[in-house]
């Protein structure tokens, strides 16, 4: 608790960055519309300037009016800014004397997505946008999300790869930090895989990559950060969706609710997913030799899966005043995802003599409850720059994996995990501009997490006929983790376009820890330095070229630590391991971004280099006379990562959007013992048309090759669908088809793994998997409710808000 009270003193003094200068009797009145729709721009931000220190600051109320206060006599400049429009300047505001009133001409702010030289609003909206720190796919745009979920949205994000199992890779590394809302959440801890499936893509505004993050950022996520966006709603009114779909492979159905007057908010929204008649047929084939003992093992399965996710979420946001807000906001969700089928296995010997043959029947189910609870303090003060964050967390995640075998149809063994983790999050962020070039941004954090596991095996006794507990399978694991940081930085405005933002951040770790192996494990805590510097340019015509070095650390998961052993296939079983160390990486990259027209296209090299990497690690042993493949996780030497991004977005015409990207690197990893190399890449095409009468079409498709792994290369897989949709009254709704893989029958998935460096003891393994996933499905989605800025409010609709003059002078353009 020492580290809490001394982050709490360290920051109880940023109240006096909060003092206003400004000081007089005058008083300075405008108000802002839109160039175009002529309709009042709300939450503008206006800040009022006096030579080269801004004095105070505001924010438009629902009807566009501002006002200043308190002004004295002199010479301002006031300058105003708001996502989506361009920013303004308004020069040379002279009050004359003390009391005196002056009421600006309108203001009309021009929209960023006109083309100024002929007045042309885009047909389609950006769907990728690219920032000096980060890369934004607006996956709200994009109708092909209709009726999806995280794991689709995902798929279509450039940079990212997502597999048909769901798990997520930047750059070809599955170590990234994945938030919601730049929140982290235990929904993540055990399985991102799972996790982005019980996210609908309804609630989805937009996908944030953040491959070099700031000091601001945690230090977790070697390969950089995966932030997903939720959609919020601002203005006056009730409003509403729901969206619901059947298909031959699953069917979902979504609904929302949102209530809005002037100072507070209330939004609920909740929905499911269904997923059925996933068929998977493998084959998996080995040969090991263990002390020049030579052995054969065949494996065939055939399974179908379900999968259904759930989510709820109600969050309340208050505005006690034009710069001071408060949100509080609950999540839960529950999944359940699991399978049954058949897995013969022979094992013969170096004859191919069969020595051994069994048929089991496998049911697997694993399943899952977890909630966020969130409380989010924000200040901001008379210079719109200067900004304060407090934030606290509480998330609560259980998991529940569960197998029951019957072997030769005979009921032989089952295993039940039983797993809960739990994150206390405190944080605290303060912004304070030094002048007009140059920005500070510090804070700190404290994390508390714990993390259990309880597994259990039972064997079947058949004269007994009952189940009996295992206790040399069975295992169990407490784990306890605390993060306390600390961070600072800067970002500067130079000449001729440049920016520059460098920072530093500090984690201190600390790890208490029993399993059943080892009840008071010595594994030490550890504290990091970890700095980052990003160097870019705006060039007038439009883009950008951005050079940036920042260190990282990936802590291992859960899903690398648990002990718990998976015995569902006697000759394939996998594990984790409580004594992993942190891993620790060094990203360098350098990337270009060019806008023309209605088009974009970013270009990246990037090099990533892995200190004690955490990697899967297979071995052959012998055990009851059976040849058993481990797998585990272990921290190797080295891992090096040399690749080049490639993304575009291009309009061709106001009618037609096309997108998509195409990743490869090659990698070098090595442990000493064995060491592996190679290519590695992916690309996506992401289009879609409007068509006339309110129909648009959709087309995306994605491939990936297979990885490449220290002991050999993993799965490489391709994907593919068409939407067609149809809008109705006027928009509000809308009805779809969906397709899912139609041009192929099933997807094939190919790995291949070996360990050749001792020649007494060695395997080769290879394993080809077909999964079934074509699929049609019907949607419907619709709005209802209204939501209006020209209002007093929901409930008070004659209430005007404050500064309401309605007088007004000529048009500032």
């Amino acid at each position: 608790m020492r580290y809490f009270f001394f982050l709490v003193s360290a920051f109880s003094s940023i109240s006096i960055f909060a003092q206003n200068s400004s000081g007089g009797t005058g008083i300075i009145k405008g108000e802002i519309t839109d160039s175009l729709s002529k309709n009042p721009v709300e939450f503008a931000a206006v800040a009022l300037w006096k030579g080269n220190k801004a004095i105070d600051g505001t924010l438009t109320l629902q009807n566009g009016k501002f006002k200043f206060d308190g002004v004295g006599t002199g010479v301002y400049k006031i300058i105003i800014s708001f996502v989506g429009y361009l920013p303004k300047s308004i020069e040379n505001i002279s009050i004359d004397s003390k009391g005196q009133v002056l009421d600006l001409p309108i203001i009309r702010l021009v929209s960023d997505n006109i083309k100024l030289n002929e007045v042309v609003v885009t047909g389609q909206a950006t769907l990728i946008e690219d920032h000096i720190d980060k890369m934004v796919y607006n996956a709200d745009k994009d109708i092909s999300n209709r009726g999806a979920t995280a794991e689709e949205v995902l798929r279509k994000v450039p940079m990212l790869s997502v597999d048909l199992d769901g798990n997520v890779e930047l750059r070809g590394s599955q170590n990234v930090k994945v938030l919601i809302n730049n929140k982290p959440s235990t929904i993540f801890a055990a399985s991102i895989a799972d996790a982005i499936k019980q996210i609908p893509s309804d609630q989805i505004k937009s996908v944030e990559v953040i491959t070099s993050p700031g000091a601001k950022y945690d230090g977790e996520g070697t390969a950089g950060i995966i932030n997903i966006i939720l959609k919020k709603n601002t203005l006056s009114g009730v409003t509403g969706n729901i969206s619901t779909g059947v298909g031959y492979l699953g069917s979902f159905a979504n609904g929302s609710l949102n209530l809005r007057d002037r100072k507070w908010g209330m939004s609920l929204n909740g929905g499911g997913r269904y997923s059925y008649n996933f068929k998977t047929v493998g084959e998996n084939l080995r040969k090991s030799v263990i002390n020049d003992r030579v052995s054969y093992l065949e494996q065939f399965d055939e399974n179908k899966s379900l999968w259904n996710y759930g989510r709820y979420q109600a969050s309340f946001d208050y505005d006690f005043d034009s710069k001071t807000n408060l949100t509080i906001s609950y999540a839960g969700r529950n999944r359940g995802n699991g399978g049954k089928g058949t897995q013969i296995t022979r094992l013969l010997d170096g004859e191919r003599i069969l020595l051994n043959e069994n048929n089991r029947y496998i049911d697997q189910i694993s399943k899952g409850l977890s909630s966020d609870l969130d409380f989010t303090f924000n200040k901001k003060y008379s210079n719109p720059v200067q900004e304060l964050s407090v934030m606290a967390q509480y998330s609560n995640s259980n998991r529940n994996d569960d197998y029951t075998a019957i072997q030769d149809g005979l009921q032989a063994d089952s295993s039940r995990n039983n797993g809960l983790d739990r994150e206390i999050n405190l944080q605290l962020d303060y912004v304070q501009p030094l002048g007009d070039k140059v920005k500070w941004e510090l804070g700190g954090k404290g994390s508390i997490r714990k993390a259990t596991s309880d597994g259990k095996f039972y064997s079947f006794d058949q004269s007994q006929e009952a189940y009996f507990l295992n206790s040399l399978r069975s295992n169990f694991l407490d784990y306890d983790q605390q993060v306390w940081a600390g961070y600072s930085s800067f970002t500067l405005k130079l000449p001729k376009n440049w920016g520059l933002q460098a920072g530093v951040r500090y984690e201190s770790t600390a790890i208490e820890a029993t399993f059943k192996e080892l009840a008071n494990p010595d594994i030490p805590g550890y504290s990091n330095w970890l700095p980052s510097i990003s160097l870019n340019r705006k060039f007038k015509e439009g883009g950008s070229i951005k050079a940036s070095y920042s260190q990282r650390l990936q802590r291992p998961s859960i899903r690398y630590l648990n002990p718990y052993v998976n015995y569902s296939s006697n000759n394939n079983i996998s594990y984790g391991s409580p004594t992993l160390r942190p891993e620790l990486v060094d990203l360098a990259e350098i990337s270009y971004n060019a806008f023309f027209d209605k088009n974009s296209i970013t270009i990246s090299l990037f090099t990533r280099m892995e200190d004690n990497s955490i990697t899967s690690i297979k071995r052959v042993i012998s055990q009851n006379e059976q040849d058993i493949t481990e797998t585990t996780y272990a921290n190797i030497g080295v891992s090096k990562r040399y690749g080049v991004n490639f993304s575009y977005n291009l309009n061709p015409n106001k009618n037609w959007r096309l997108g998509g990207g195409f990743n490869t690197d090659y990698t070098y990893i090595d442990n000493n013992t064995v060491s592996n190399e190679g290519w590695n890449f992916s690309l996506n095409l992401n289009t879609s048309y409007s068509l006339p009468k309110d129909w648009a079409v959709s087309f995306f498709g994605f491939m990936r090759s297979r990885r490449i792994e220290l002991q050999g290369t993993d799965n490489g897989f391709y994907f593919h669908g068409i939407t067609v949709k149809k809008d109705i009254n006027k928009k509000r709704g809308s009805f779809g088809l969906g397709l899912e893989n139609p041009f192929v029958k099933s997807i094939r998935f190919e790995s291949a793994y070996s360990d050749l460096s001792n020649p007494a003891s060695y395997f080769t393994q290879s394993n080809i998997r077909n999964m079934y996933r074509r699929s049609i499905r019907i949607d419907f989605q619709y709005r209802f409710g209204k939501l209006e800025n020209d209002k007093g409010g929901l409930f008070k609709k004659n209430r005007r808000g404050g500064s309401d003059d309605s007088s007004g002078g000529e048009e500032m353009m």
